[in-house]
């Protein structure tokens, strides 16, 4: 039977952190999504309040997938943290241009910041997040310079788009107040 090596006689970790170099990533896709409605569920729980956002439609444009949000597909069953942060858990449907179905789990993480740290966005926006917009309609307020990052999870046949259920993919988000929709640009990480 072989003896474990004690960890006191092992070597020190390689700390020279000169040589980190971070990972190689090519845009793939933009994906933007409109909205018509959010709708809440009260009250809160001890873990946050709680939104659903089903998507509208919207489009995919980009050098490695195009095609469009299938409507009402699913939806962003967003969490609200108590230090101003959305945790973000979106599932839905997305048709590639030849047809192709792909579902999409996207999850991560969106919250005004200052110096790298959430704020509450109430802090800088008094209505909150929303406010009547043209012909009443609800328009979200989105602090500057938010951190809005995400990674999604693909499921898709084999075929053409079968890479998505491959890769690591980072999404960084921006929302857009009027018409109400999000653009999420799509890297992939090649290495």
């Amino acid at each position: 039977m072989q003896s474990l090596v004690p960890i006191t006689d092992l070597p020190p970790p390689d700390m020279d952190f000169a040589n980190a170099t971070p990972p190689a990533m090519e845009f793939a896709f933009r994906i933007r999504i409109f909205f018509k409605e959010r709708i809440r569920f009260e009250p809160r729980t001890p873990l946050g309040g709680r939104v659903y956002v089903p998507p509208a439609g919207g489009d995919i444009v980009g050098p490695r997938l195009n095609g469009r949000v299938v409507p009402y597909s699913g939806a962003d069953f967003a969490r609200g943290h108590s230090d101003g942060a959305s945790e973000l858990n979106a599932h839905y449907m997305l048709e590639a241009d030849d047809g192709t179905p792909i579902y999409v789990n996207n999850r991560g993480f969106l919250y005004g910041r200052r110096n790298d740290r959430p704020f509450r966005m109430s802090e800088d926006v008094p209505e909150r997040q929303m406010a009547p917009g043209p012909d009443n309609e609800t328009q979200w307020k989105v602090p500057e310079d938010p951190y809005f990052i995400c990674i999604p999870a693909f499921d898709t046949p084999t075929g053409k788009h079968d890479w998505l259920t491959r890769h690591v993919i980072i999404g960084r988000g921006r929302r857009v107040p009027a018409p109400d929709h999000t653009v999420f640009d799509y890297y992939v990480v090649t290495g």
